[in-house]
């Protein structure tokens, strides 16, 4: 099966050296820049839990017309989705399977008005890295990731052969009976982390460190449960909020968030997709977010500044 992941940056890089370190037909797709152009110079470092590193070697295309892809992964920023897909549109056979394990909410539908023709799944990710430098990612994040169905015959069978690809990859993987709830309860997650994360400049448990933190954490969590509810998923609030704060404190605790990457690096961040989602979803059912809005608008004002920051 041959494998396009479409984004090259920490879980991109992270997907696609696993896959090819087994032996998987297996490129990544993205515009150049230090990071990519790194990669194809000399390959990409993976550092694992204990510290170890793998070389794998692996290449970065900037082109894919002309080749035929089984399976397309989407792993862009949510914000270049639309641009990044479009400028692809007429790349892939009818036949192309494409999957999105991004952030936040909108990443199917977005997908699948751009190929109406095409089969299109959603998954999620348990996992978790980041670039710590140009060529080198550091996996810091060993959950659970999930796949949903596929009503095409032809594309279930290619989303079993991934999922078994991935596992043997070493990164676990399920498919999900219900891929909408999985995708809300990571949803959670990104709402506790990236913007608190983001707005404090802190690695994601250290914002847990205070009682203001776990509490910023708690009502942000809890609109976003309660506009879930309002969409028909059905979620525990409390084994909601106890899990975050758990995976806070030990499983994602000395990660950087994506967010906060992107502050770093003066970025455009996901924020519409996470924590902005979150508020417009709950303005179209009557469901006041006065948490995520204030977070999501204080992030845009950052974005919208990066020039003017103060050192």
């Amino acid at each position: 099966m041959n494998v396009l992941i479409i984004g090259a940056g920490a879980m991109g890089s992270l997907f696609a050296g696993r896959l090819k370190a087994q032996g998987a037909n297996v490129f990544l797709y993205n515009r150049r820049n230090s990071h990519v152009d790194k990669i194809n110079q000399s390959g990409l470092t993976i550092v694992e839990r204990d510290n170890q590193e793998t070389m794998v070697p692996l290449t970065v295309v900037h082109e894919v017309s002309g080749a035929s892809y089984d399976l397309v992964l989407v792993m862009l920023k949510t914000h270049a989705t639309k641009n990044v897909l479009t400028q692809l549109k007429d790349s892939f056979s009818v036949n192309t399977l494409f999957v999105t394990m991004q952030n936040g909410l909108g990443n199917l539908e977005t997908i699948s008005a751009i190929f109406p023709n095409n089969p299109v799944v959603a998954g999620t990710m348990g996992c978790g890295a980041s670039v710590e430098s140009a060529g080198r990612i550091l996996h810091r994040g060993w959950g659970k990731n999930w796949i949903g169905h596929s009503k095409d015959a032809a594309a279930q069978k290619k989303i079993g052969g991934f999922i078994e690809a991935l596992n043997c990859s070493g990164l676990e993987t399920e498919l999900a009976e219900d891929v909408q709830t999985i995708i809300w309860n990571k949803l959670f997650v990104n709402v506790a982390f990236n913007s608190l994360t983001a707005v404090t400049r802190l690695r994601n448990g250290d914002i847990l460190h205070t009682n203001e933190g776990q509490q910023l954490l708690e009502r942000v969590v809890t609109e976003a449960l309660q506009v879930a509810k309002a969409e028909g998923v059905s979620v525990d609030a409390q084994q909601t909020i106890a899990k975050c704060i758990k995976m806070g404190n030990e499983e994602i605790a000395t990660n950087k968030s994506s967010m906060l990457m992107d502050i770093l690096h003066k970025r455009k961040t996901e924020i519409d997709a996470i924590n902005g989602a979150v508020s417009k979803l709950g303005k179209y059912h009557g469901i006041p977010t006065p948490y995520n809005e204030m977070i999501t608008g204080i992030i845009r004002v950052i974005e919208a500044n990066y020039d003017l920051q103060v050192d």
